[in-house]
């Protein structure tokens, strides 16, 4: 009995869906994910990723990644390390918010 009160008490405080998120850590690796509207974030260094599902913000923490993705309307870019170079389109054509902290790091809207 105290299971399924658990279990109820649960299913009513959390969100009937909750957003998707996405990680890539490490080295070297190329790879397509799909963030499912959540948050896609890469860490580490010189890997190559393909991302769909209008992600609502990109987190990149390293060096050398190279990222082409697609954004949700008004997303964010954060970017914390060098020489990364993003590429990204929105359904709307709108701008993402971009911060970037280091040194030749790239972001650009896709045409």
């Amino acid at each position: 009995m105290a299971v399924r009160a658990a279990l109820l008490l649960s299913a009513l405080v959390l969100p009937a869906t909750l957003p998707a998120q996405v990680r890539q850590e490490g080295a070297g690796a190329t790879q397509e994910l799909d963030c499912g509207g959540g948050v896609a974030t890469v860490e580490g260094a010189g890997n190559t990723m393909m991302i769909t599902g209008r992600c609502s913000a990109l987190v990149i923490e390293g060096a050398g990644n190279r990222v082409t993705i697609d954004l949700a309307p008004r997303a964010s870019v954060r970017i914390a390390g060098a020489s990364n170079t993003v590429l990204y389109r929105t359904p709307d054509g709108s701008k993402a918010r971009v911060s970037v902290a280091g040194a030749g790091n790239r972001v650009s809207m896709q045409r």
